[in-house]
């Protein structure tokens, strides 16, 4: 938890506002907002977001485990889950997977009955993916286990952090943005 409350404890630099993160409680004292773009403070954020990452993906491959799913399975469902309607196309793209890796996982998934595939509005051939109630039900602990993880880091490090972060992160995430 250590780990990711300095990692929200860093995002706030964006804002002017540095925030001394324990356990037990969380300090502000004001800072330059200048210094956040200083290459040792990039380089921080990086190693930071990466260490996010590991942690929030050792809690979907331990959940995944437990549901017999490989991680890459998971990846899709909660994909589809975060945007439903996606693409095929556009949720391969965003997970970085190859086409023949990425089919053949989505055929598994849609012969288990996770996955509703619907003709897209806009042009017939493409297809708009769901994830089923059976897929809801089997992703629900997965979906917990990232709560698990955030809910206590949110709520120490507070709303602007957590809306700064979110921010961020998001613009980190779009293909367009690097």
């Amino acid at each position: 938890m250590r780990l990711c409350l300095k990692f929200l404890s860093f995002l706030s630099h964006s804002q002017g506002v540095t925030r001394e993160v324990n356990r037990s409680h969380v300090s502000v004292r004001a800072t330059d907002a200048r210094l956040f773009l200083r290459d040792e403070e990039l380089d921080r954020g990086a190693f930071l977001i990466l260490a996010a990452e590991r942690r929030l993906g050792a809690a979907i491959a331990t959940a995944a485990r437990a549901l017999d799913l490989g991680r890459s399975e998971v990846d899709i469902l909660l994909g589809i889950h975060a945007t439903p309607g996606v693409t095929v196309t556009d949720l391969r793209e965003r997970l970085g997977m190859t086409v023949p890796t990425f089919a053949r996982l989505l055929g598994q998934l849609d012969r288990r009955g996770f996955v509703r595939k619907t003709p897209s509005g806009r042009d017939g051939r493409r297809r708009n993916l769901y994830v089923s109630q059976e897929a809801l039900t089997v992703i629900d602990p997965v979906i917990s286990a990232l709560r698990e993880v955030l809910r206590p880091v949110y709520r120490e490090s507070g709303g602007d952090v957590v809306s700064g972060a979110v921010d961020l992160l998001s613009a980190v995430a779009e293909p367009d943005n690097g």
